[in-house]
Parts: C-alpha cells; structure tokens; sequence
C-alpha cells in the first residue's frame, strides 16, 4: 500500500484527504440536521443537503477502493476533486461575502465554505504531482 502510493507523505496526505472527505459524507448523509444548525439553516433542505451528501459518499467510497487497490490509472478521481474543491472555494468565498444569503437572520455562513475547499485543493494538488507517476 505505501508503495503503491510512493511512500509514507503521499499516503498519509491521501488518508487525510479521504478522511475529510469522509467526515462531510458522514454531516451530510447521517448528522444532516445538527449540520444544518450549525449554519443557522432551516430543517426543511435536509433533502437537497442529502442528495449533496450522495455525491460526497460515492467518491469517499471510490477513495476508499483507490486506498486498497492502489491508484495506478485514476487521474479523473484526483482531477476530478481537484475542480470540484478549487471552484468551491471560489463559490464559498462568494457565498460567505457577498451573497443575500449570508445576510439573512440566523444564518451563520462561517470562512469554513472557502477554506476547507482551498486545503482539498492543495492536497489534490500535491497528490496529482506527488502521484503523477501513478495516476496518468
């Protein structure tokens, strides 16, 4: 396993990267209403946020397949997170400082919605470079 993911950096940062993955699936999917109060959001988009959770699920446990059988030829995975996470953070900033949205009573938008997408995108980053041997 270590091999296969060029050493003990690489797979740790992998393992950090699916973990956090992993715990979004998890808020999203099975803790959908405490998650939502956090953000001072209405109970009433527990089904958007879980069909959001269905797309964060199905690649945490593509992730966890890639962790076991080794990444050699999964570059739309790695690309693929990468996009995602680095139009988030351009999403999440927009959302956090300028929207209507972010100014209603009780919603409490925070700088999680643009910073925790910009460190995914370091993280693939470094992974698609660190991998690249691998994943291509």
């Amino acid at each position: 396993m270590v091999e296969s993911f060029n050493g003990w950096l690489f797979l740790i940062l992998y393992i950090l990267n699916w973990a956090g993955g992993a715990m979004y699936a998890y808020q999203t999917m099975f803790n959908t209403v405490p998650w939502l109060s956090k953000y001072g959001i209405h109970e009433s988009a527990v089904l958007p946020t879980r069909v959001l959770g269905t797309f964060v699920s199905a690649g945490t446990l593509l992730g966890l397949y890639i962790l076991f059988v080794g990444p050699e030829g999964t570059w739309p995975f790695f690309i693929f997170n990468f996009l995602q996470a680095l139009i988030f953070v351009v999403v999440g900033y927009t959302t956090v400082t300028n929207s209507n949205a972010a100014k209603l009573d009780g919603v409490n938008y925070t700088a999680e919605a643009y910073i925790a997408p910009a460190i995914f995108t370091v993280l693939n980053g470094v992974l698609i470079y660190g991998l690249g041997d691998k994943i291509w």
